[in-house]
């Protein structure tokens, strides 16, 4: 399997340079898979962990010009409609991210398993798993999108690869050790599950579900670490209630990142840590995100003039909004990279209601991510556990 530096990002940053970069990886992913390639080499591998999807980049898909045209020349009309459903979705993880991930299971003491990664891109998490974990764990990934797919499977020949969706994915109930990924973020987006039906129709939102479906393939004791929308403990109640009901397990820990942590969106996202319970109660380390408070409220100016018959004359249109949040990050704001703000207030004018966390001076997010990881403390009955259900 490949193996990426700690640290290191391989996707170029400039829109240019990731656009050649992707079709580079393209062309080659169809030579190797025509020539029924599964060990590429390492100047091959170079070039495919390069791809980054098309995330941030519907300049290319929505202006004519010679990127179009290659585009369209190496995109079936299949995977070009894929791609621009993906322009506002597929920002690839950020190594430093990715290396927390890893180090908070390495904290808890997970030295190996069954892993299960169902949104998997490229490959980005499996490829920055720790050399000790990697050879004593048996690895499992989904990836929908057939070129991710496909380059992913080019990229790790030793794991078990499905390309199709996670819906479409059946995964034996209990059977994970470590689930990690960072979940789809599409808003109002929804899938019907065939096999767990119950959870896609509970869970129209598609990071909820993911996140419920990961939870009830762990095996008691497994460790689920996600990355996921700020919604997802800000207003998706239901997915938080079910967490401790029926998914029989606990939040144990999370950070909520600010919205300059992933290039070319300005998403506010959280990783969550989830511990698969081993008896009938809460876990000692559990901590609570049920409860979302309101921190303040205000008004703002919609820029729309209206006539005022009280006053007899035009006045512009002035509405109310607030700072809701949950209660878990208010109470340890140490445990988020910045401040939390709704939009009017930091000159928002196209959704000056929304909610969002943003850098502030004095506040260094990948310190107090490092603190936060340094946090946790090996549970030391995680591998007992693993051991005797083997």
């Amino acid at each position: 399997n490949n193996r990426s530096e700690r640290g290191t990002d391989y996707a170029p940053s400039s829109p240019k340079s990731r656009f050649n970069a992707n079709v580079a990886a393209i062309n080659l992913m169809r030579k190797l898979v025509a020539n029924e390639t599964t060990a590429p080499t390492q100047k091959e591998i170079e070039i495919l962990r390069k791809y980054s999807g098309w995330g941030g980049m519907g300049t290319y898909f929505n202006n004519p010009g010679p990127e179009n045209t290659i585009l369209r020349e190496i995109l079936d009309s299949e995977e070009y409609e894929s791609a621009i459903n993906s322009i506002n979705s597929a920002y690839y993880t950020p190594a430093p991210v990715i290396d927390a991930l890893w180090d908070v299971a390495v904290r808890l003491g997970f030295k190996g398993g069954n892993i299960l990664e169902s949104s998997a891109g490229i490959g980005s998490i499996i490829g920055l798993m720790p050399e000790s974990i990697s050879n004593t764990s048996n690895i499992e990934g989904v990836e929908i999108d057939p070129i991710s797919g496909n380059i992913l499977k080019l990229l790790y020949p030793d794991a078990k690869i499905h390309v199709q969706g996670f819906e479409e994915t059946n995964i034996k109930n209990g059977s994970v050790d470590l689930a990690i990924t960072n979940v789809p973020f599409i808003t109002g987006f929804s899938v019907s599950d065939k096999i767990d039906k119950d959870l896609s129709k509970k869970f129209r939102d598609i990071h909820d579900y993911f996140i419920a479906k990961n939870i009830r393939k762990l095996r008691t004791g497994g460790i689920g670490i996600f990355i996921t929308s700020s919604g997802t403990l800000d207003k998706s109640r239901k997915l938080r209630e079910w967490i401790t009901s029926d998914g029989k397990a606990d939040v144990i820990g999370a950070f909520r990142l600010n919205n300059e942590t992933f290039s070319g969106t300005s998403v506010t996202s959280d990783i969550i840590i989830v511990r698969k319970r081993t008896g009938s109660k809460p876990a000692n380390n559990a901590i609570d995100v049920i409860d979302t408070v309101i921190v303040r409220a205000g008004e703002y100016k919609t820029g729309k003039i209206e006539w005022d018959n009280k006053r007899r004359e035009d006045v512009e249109e002035v509405k109310s909004a607030s700072l809701e949040y949950n209660k878990y990050f208010v109470e340890h704001p140490e445990n988020m990279g910045g401040e939390m703000f709704i939009g009017f207030e930091k000159g928002e004018t196209y959704r000056p209601t929304s909610v969002g966390l943003f850098p502030r001076r004095g506040v260094k997010q990948d310190e107090a991510l490092n603190d936060w990881v340094d946090s946790f403390s090996e549970i030391e009955d995680i591998n007992d556990v693993i051991t005797q259900q083997e």
